[in-house]
């Protein structure tokens, strides 16, 4: 501590120096402890992702997987989902799904995948081609439709916002049922609000392929075409941050479609005489995210189409290479 003989001999600027270093440190060491909450501890998770360039919005709405494939956060991540699902009609299929995707800001991101199918079932000439014969026979490797996605996420006093745009390019088989043969788009609108735990959603959009919609389930056929599609249902946030989620589903051809399968000679099985085109399909979805880590998450899945009579079954393991930062709770 200076005494005032020592202040008396520096200059005024130097006075000023001293003014202007130390009044800072003592207004903060005094004021401080009368006031422990400002500052810091009044940080909500929304201004931390705010600050951080992210969301708080659903971070992907084609449902590719589970939270989280999407950074919440500006910046890369990569991820891997493995998936085994048995189809009534066609059987039990082994898919392995790698992605990467980047956000820019709080509002826009991109997304790209392949599936590849390890292990599938898919109707196929058995015999010569002379004396052809179709049968089922195991295909291994195989590979689907590679997509690429950009999304754009907003929040709004009523509801949350999601606009996906969805490029699908011709890496899958059309014999086996696996891809569309051409360059496909897809334009889905998400519209959600949140209820504490409970959240609704609707979604409405369309494209020229059924293989961009939905994509946590396989189906056993690719439709080409015109197509508009709906959706509705409900997100339940669960204790231990499980998540279960129904829908029920609506995809509507515009026009007469075409429809590669792996269920028959290129053709989706109709089972209903009432069907005017095969690509037209409707039923419920649903599906339980259970974090096992924060890189890692285990889901289940169930789909019933009520158009084909065709239900399909399965669990998935995601692995995440960045896992969603870990938020201060709300004051």
């Amino acid at each position: 501590m200076c005494c005032p003989a020592t202040l008396r001999r520096i200059p005024l600027f130097d006075l000023q120096l001293v003014r202007s270093s130390l009044l800072p440190w003592f207004v903060s060491m005094c004021l401080l402890p009368a006031f422990p909450r400002c500052g810091v501890a009044q940080a909500t998770p929304e201004s931390v992702l705010e600050e951080l360039g992210g969301v708080t919005a659903a971070a992907t709405t084609n449902d590719s997987g589970p939270a989280g494939i999407i950074p919440v956060v500006r910046g890369f991540n990569a991820s891997v989902g493995t998936t085994s699902q048995h189809d009534s009609i066609s059987g039990w299929s082994s898919v392995l799904t790698p992605n990467v995707a980047y956000r820019f800001n709080r509002h826009f991101s991109l997304d790209a995948g392949t599936p590849i199918y390890m292990y599938i079932n898919v109707d196929a000439n058995v015999g010569t081609k002379l004396k052809p014969v179709f049968g089922y026979k195991v295909e291994r490797g195989a590979f689907g439709d590679t997509s690429l996605a950009g999304h754009f996420d907003a929040t709004a006093p009523v509801f949350d916002y999601n606009a996906t745009v969805t490029m699908g390019f011709p890496s899958g088989n059309t014999l086996f049922g696996l891809g569309a043969g051409q360059v496909t788009y897809d334009i889905n609108n998400h519209f959600e609000k949140s209820f504490g735990r409970f959240t609704p959603d609707i979604e409405l959009g369309g494209g020229d392929t059924s293989n961009l919609v939905d994509q946590r389930v396989r189906k056993n056929y690719v439709a080409v075409g015109p197509l508009a599609h709906f959706q509705a249902g409900a997100a339940v946030d669960l204790p231990l941050r499980m998540s279960f989620e129904a829908d029920v589903y609506e995809e509507l051809p515009l026009a007469k479609n075409n429809v590669y399968s792996t269920t028959g000679k290129g053709k989706k099985k109709v089972t209903t005489v009432t069907n005017l085109d095969p690509a037209e399909d409707n039923g419920f979805v649903t599906s339980l995210d259970i974090p096992l880590s924060r890189n890692v998450t285990l889901s289940g899945l169930y789909s019933r189409s009520l158009r084909d009579r065709d239900d399909l079954a399965g669990f998935s393991f995601t692995f995440l290479l960045r896992p969603p930062p870990e938020l201060p709770a709300s004051q």
